[in-house]
């Protein structure tokens, strides 16, 4: 047996696939510049109004509907075609180029069939290009073949061949063998009109898609069409022409030109040299294709540039600069290896090298203080300008755009949702111009859908999304914190405000005494004299409050920062809560069920080993509770790091990680007076840290080289030193960059996979150790220039 493909087949292809007008002519577009023509003219010529021209055919029972292409059904009393002939011709516009052969071929008609050809004739698109055309044979087997890999096989035999010096790369943009049904999104009949230098006379092939409607669930080869030949041509001639006609929709002037402004202009990466060589006339009239006004990118407020490439070693590098124009600050940046892999959503570095290299470009617009520019005009003629170039990052393979990726109604990155999730709604679509790049040849595996309607959903694809929304959501944190920066060092803190007003108030005590004397002379002085004495007493009133309320604003303070620590460990805990309790009641279910005594035995061991394990968790959990976050208690400092360190080691026992905690000198001892909680906090932010980015190196090393390990995949030491007031947690993970030694510290700093990480741990563990006049601090770099131990100093006095 073997698979038939209906005729029918064919118009379900072009209506699924060809999803708009826009992939339309960017198909019929890409088709021409494939066949290395020198520029394309797409031309749009309107005679007679849709309007009418569909009531037309619809009562005479000619059109079908788009649908389930199915015939219209005609009016109750439909006229006949000559009846019809007058209002076609009254409906012509006589101002169109061709109106006069137009209305003779429909006073012509000496039938039906005569007429509605005229009729469906009336409006029509033509594709004209210069390009290397198609003989009669290239026609029927390729052009006639649905799917054909024609393309496909020349992009390989072009990136075997050698570059030649000096020459551009013709790059070749179909592969799938679908653009022909692109004509069938635009109109029901397609003339193909084509040669090549060596043929003496034009090829043409005539199509159309009604009849495949009409042989319904007929074999597809019922269908005959075979090429024609056409005029004889001249030597040098040589091209396609592409005519649509029996257009199933209304066109216009303005509907021509909102697709060249919003579509054509980007369909070429406008930060590039290079120009879509593409002319448009619409009844002969040029329609523009607005060029980029790149000098707008000089006045971005910020930039973000990021290149993803490999190393000699064979890792990925993420690397780029931001630079905050606004502000004046920059910053450059470099992940790689497991940092890159976890970025990307935790992919292996197979996946990473299939999904290949890229470069990002964001330009970032504050539409708050947008101002006019010299050469663009006013601030509302900027916010245009920006509005219509604006919507996320696009994406271009080899030069031309990928869709709908950075069009108006596409937020890939979902760059709008985590906007709005910050302070300011920053870096949302409509503030940026961006681009990412990507190439046929370095990213074979981000392939196209068939419907040219975005990538198809790929392992490789979730990572180059992911990796993408992690550095844009890297650059939001960059700008977010120099603004916050910024603001701190504007912002007048109460006790410098208290201090000035100590100093002139001080300077107002000396000179009160004459001025009230001079005062007191006179009724009105000594009237002014009160109403100065209680300006004096209600501004050192107000000064007073001003100054309670300060230290309670710096007890809040502390309070706050241990609420938000707290609520880092709550989802921790909860975890634990529900993974004990389930794995008791499943224990308990299955001691019940089980007739094996030596069974039931071992399963009871089992949950007495789970209970154990969540009872030491809430040894030192408990600390962290409401009424014990403000309390200062002595404890002693080993033995505190201990408990706590067995406790976390005990949660994350089937990680695989091991723990070791060493007090030097062994049996020395540090009584510390602290909030413990506060305490337990500080550590286990370092141990869930070590525990992530062990795991992580884990999984990407595993997936560069398969290995079996019976032993731990990694561990984690913790150094007590009581003589000295120190704690030292080092682990065996990746390490932290020397160059990163503060960034680390500062709150929503985070390389952990996006929408997982907070950073702010430590962060928080910084300012925890800071309220208890401690340290934490990083440790020196290793010889790569990468750190492994994070240091709490307490110091050596109480």
């Amino acid at each position: 047996m073997k698979f038939r493909v209906t005729a029918r087949t064919i118009l379900h292809l072009g209506s699924d696939l060809i999803s708009s007008d826009g992939i339309a002519f960017y198909e019929l577009v890409k088709n021409s510049l494939d066949a290395r023509s020198p520029d394309v003219r797409v031309d749009v010529l309107v005679r007679m109004p849709f309007e009418t021209y569909d009531e037309l055919l619809r009562e005479l029972g000619e059109r079908r509907e788009p649908n389930e292409r199915g015939i219209a059904k005609p009016s109750a009393a439909p006229r006949n075609w000559r009846h019809l002939r007058e209002t076609a011709i009254d409906a012509v516009d006589e101002e169109a180029p061709e109106a006069d052969e137009l209305i003779a071929a429909l006073r012509g008609a000496d039938n039906k069939r005569e007429f509605v050809t005229a009729l469906r004739e009336a409006n029509r698109i033509d594709v004209d290009d210069d390009g290397t055309g198609m003989s009669e044979a290239t026609l029927e087997r390729v052009y006639l073949t649905i799917g054909t890999g024609e393309r496909a096989r020349e992009r390989d035999r072009q990136a075997s061949c050698p570059p030649v010096e000096g020459q551009e790369d013709h790059v070749i943009l179909g592969e799938k063998g679908l653009g022909r049904l692109s004509a069938m999104r635009l109109g029901d009949c397609l003339e193909v009109i084509t040669a090549t230098a060596a043929d003496p006379t034009w090829n043409v092939l005539n199509i159309n898609w009604n009849d495949f409607a009409d042989a319904g669930d007929e074999d597809i080869s019922s269908i005959d069409v075979k090429p024609e030949v056409g005029a004889k041509k001249g030597a040098d001639r040589h091209g396609t022409i592409v005519r649509i006609t029996a257009l199933t929709a209304a066109w216009t002037y303005d509907k021509l030109d909102a697709l060249a402004r919003e579509h054509f202009s980007k369909l070429v990466d406008p930060f590039s040299r290079r120009k879509l060589p593409l002319k448009l006339t619409f009844n002969a009239i040029s329609v523009e294709i607005p060029p980029f006004s790149s000098f707008i990118l000089d006045h971005a407020h910020g930039v973000f540039d990021a290149t993803l490439e490999w190393d000699k070693w064979g890792r990925p590098v993420l690397s780029g600069i931001m630079d905050y124009r606004l502000r004046k600050r920059r910053r450059p940046f470099e992940f790689k290896g497991v940092e890159v892999a976890t970025l990307a959503g935790e992919a292996s570095a197979e996946t990473l090298k299939r999904m290949g290299p890229f470069k990002l470009e964001v330009y970032w617009f504050n539409r708050r203080v947008l101002k006019k520019i010299e050469g663009i005009g006013d601030l509302a003629a900027v916010r245009r300008l920006l509005a219509s170039w604006a919507g996320g990052v696009s994406l271009y393979r080899d030069g031309y755009r990928v869709n709908p990726y950075g069009g108006p109604k596409d937020d890939w990155l979902d760059l709008d949702r985590d906007a709005f999730s910050t302070s300011g709604f920053k870096l949302n679509r409509g503030q940026i111009v961006g681009r990412a790049l990507i190439s046929k040849a370095g990213n074979r595996y981000l392939v196209d859908q068939s419907n040219r309607e975005g990538l198809k959903d790929t392992p490789e694809k979730e990572a180059f999304v992911g990796l993408l929304g992690a550095t844009m959501e890297y650059f939001r944190g960059f700008v977010v914190q120099v603004d916050e920066e910024i603001n701190r060092a504007n912002r007048v803190k109460a006790t410098d405000a208290l201090d000035r007003f100590r100093a002139e108030d001080a300077r107002l005590e000396e000179i009160m005494p004459a001025l009230m004397a001079l005062l007191k002379l006179s009724p009105e002085g000594r009237r002014l004299s009160k109403q100065v004495t209680d300006a004096v007493t209600s501004l050192r009133e107000a000064a007073s409050d001003v100054e309670t309320a300060s230290r309670a604003s710096e007890q809040e303070r502390s309070r706050v920062m241990h609420l938000a620590s707290v609520g880092l460990l709550i989802e921790i805990l909860a975890h634990e809560l529900y993974r004990a309790t389930a794995g008791g009641l499943k224990t308990i279910a299955s001691a019940r069920t089980s007739s094996d005594p030596k069974m039931t035995g071992t399963q009871l061991r089992v949950l007495d080993a789970q209970l154990r394990t969540l009872q030491k968790r809430l040894k030192v959990l408990d600390p962290l509770s409401t009424n014990a976050r403000q309390t200062k208690e002595e404890f002693d400092l080993g033995d505190w790091v201990t408990d706590i360190v067995e406790g976390f080691a005990a949660h994350n026992s089937r990680a695989g990680i091991g723990f070791e905690t060493r007090v030097s000198p062994r049996g020395s001892h540090r009584k510390v007076r602290a909030v413990k909680g506060m305490f337990v906090q500080i550590v286990e932010n370092l141990l869930s840290n070590s525990v992530y980015w062990i795991k992580q190196q884990n999984k990407y090393d595993r997936s560069v080289v398969e290995s079996e390990c019976d032993g731990p995949i990694g561990t984690v030491h913790v150094l007590v030193e009581p003589d000295e007031g120190r704690v030292t947690v080092t682990d065996d993970g990746p390490g932290i960059p020397e160059d990163r030694r503060e960034i680390v510290f500062e709150p929503f700093f985070t390389t952990k996979k996006q929408k997982q990480g907070r950073g702010l741990g430590l962060y928080i563990g910084r300012e925890i150790a800071a309220y208890h006049g401690a340290s934490l601090t990083l440790g020196d770099a290793d010889d790569n220039g990468y750190i492994h131990s994070v240091i709490l100093e307490l110091g050596k006095d109480d």
